[in-house]
């Protein structure tokens, strides 16, 4: 008998602990410094992803955008959290299609780590990205990106 009470205070803090945060998405921006395809050269990107599971969400991105807005890549993918050590730490794997500007098919594929320093919703991004630009000059590249991120 003296061992049931013991099991309900333990069902009682079980019950009272509070939930695990759901990933909700994240909305970011950067610069990206291209550093194959046309040479390094310094870009902007911007990023937001919704997640629809713990670990699989939708992800919209602008990137490789030049500093006078003449060429740029605009995707839509899907993104993968493949490795979390919250709360500092997120791991997150994109692939993606669209198109580059003025016009023509674009792939891309992505490593991102956010890395929240502080317990605030903001966090710093490090990415890495691989692009398939078919009709381009140069049409394979790759990018290293630094930026900020709202992000849970």
């Amino acid at each position: 008998m003296r061992a049931r009470p013991h099991a309900l205070v333990l069902a009682a803090l079980g019950a009272a602990a509070p939930a695990r945060a759901e990933p909700i998405g994240a909305v970011g921006a950067g610069s990206e410094l291209a550093v194959l395809g046309d040479g390094p050269t310094q870009r902007f990107d911007a990023t937001a992803i919704v997640y629809v599971t713990r670990r699989v969400g939708l992800e919209a991105r602008a990137g490789r955008i030049t500093p006078d807005g003449a060429h740029g890549v605009a995707t839509v993918g899907v993104a993968y959290r493949a490795a979390a050590a919250r709360p500092k730490l997120e791991v997150v794997i994109d692939l993606a299609a669209g198109v580059a500007w003025p016009t023509a098919p674009a792939g891309t594929a992505g490593v991102t780590a956010y890395l929240w320093p502080t317990r605030l919703p903001i966090a710093l991004t490090l990415s890495a990205r691989s692009y398939a630009l078919p009709s381009d000059a140069a049409p394979l590249g790759f990018s290293l990106g630094l930026g900020l991120a709202l992000a849970r």
